[in-house]
């Protein structure tokens, strides 16, 4: 059984295996990055202008406001992003795969259709154990700050927002392993056979299999903070010597969404397959 920094370890290195297809994704990531900053700018600057005739305080408004053809390709920019997070789901999907298998490539890019399809199903297991806690998690907050009622119904909203948290935590550490589940099953349905996974996880260790995930965590933070210094500093220095703040918009969405994203994304998917290899004794 490899130590918990040997598995994060092999997972840092594993991107490093082939840097074109890292780029690759990096490129996909990058284009959705770009489309959402064009869905902020026509939202919000129309917002702006708006302002200078009668206050427009919410998105809604502003997007009600634009002539259709914006509103198109707002609506446009939407499905587009849509489409291309999907593909990255199918992505990490596939990384997720060839870590189960421990190979020591990485995926490639060519069948389109089938990397969609696999993105699909991620984001349906992603959906699934997120919403019930994130639900849990509103009601309760919206009973915590509710001035209208008395003070034991906030009270009881409080305890509702703890416990959705609580449960929200575990959700999304089963949510991993149920993934992963998937992915060697190629079966959807292997997402939500409850019993196995949880027995997954027990057979590894609650207490390592977190134990993981935290380290892998603060290893990325760590790295996030380090790059997210060199890179907001270069984005700035451009940003002055340009004069333009959308410089330093555009560069560090660039630098973060080409080198430091899908080295982020490749990592993590790596190691949690490996966590999964482990808990199932796969050589």
């Amino acid at each position: 059984m490899s130590s918990i920094t040997d598995v994060v370890k092999e997972g840092l290195k594993y991107p490093f295996n082939d840097g074109k297809k890292v780029l690759t994704l990096g490129m996909i990531l990058l284009v959705s990055s770009l489309v959402s900053i064009f869905m902020d700018y026509m939202v919000f600057d129309n917002m702006r202008v708006l302002a200078d005739v009668a206050p427009v305080e919410t998105v809604q408004a502003a997007i009600s406001a634009l002539p259709p053809s914006s509103v198109a390709l707002v609506v446009l920019s939407w499905i587009v992003a849509f489409i291309l997070a999907l593909f990255c789901a199918g992505y990490i999907y596939d990384v997720i795969k060839y870590s189960i298998e421990k190979r020591s490539d990485l995926p490639g890019f060519s069948d389109i259709k089938g990397i969609f399809v696999k993105g699909i199903k991620t984001v349906i297991v992603q959906i699934a154990y997120m919403i019930l806690p994130l639900i849990l998690f509103f009601l309760g907050l919206i009973l915590a700050v509710n001035e209208a009622v008395s003070s034991s119904v906030n009270t009881i909203g409080g305890i509702i927002v703890v416990i959705a948290m609580i449960f929200l935590i575990f959700a999304a550490l089963v949510e991993i392993m149920a993934i992963c589940n998937m992915v060697a099953k190629d079966d959807l349905k292997a997402a939500f056979d409850f019993k196995g996974i949880l027995a997954q996880i027990k057979s590894i260790g609650w207490g390592r299999f977190i134990g993981i995930i935290i380290f892998s965590g603060v290893v990325i933070a760590i790295i996030s903070v380090f790059f997210e210094l060199i890179f907001g500093a270069i984005a700035t220095g451009l940003s002055i010597l340009l004069g333009s703040a959308l410089v330093m918009i555009l560069t560090k969405t660039i630098l973060d969404s080409l080198l430091v994203n899908p080295y982020i994304s490749i990592v993590l998917s790596r190691v949690y397959g490996s966590i999964y290899r482990e808990a199932n004794s796969i050589e």
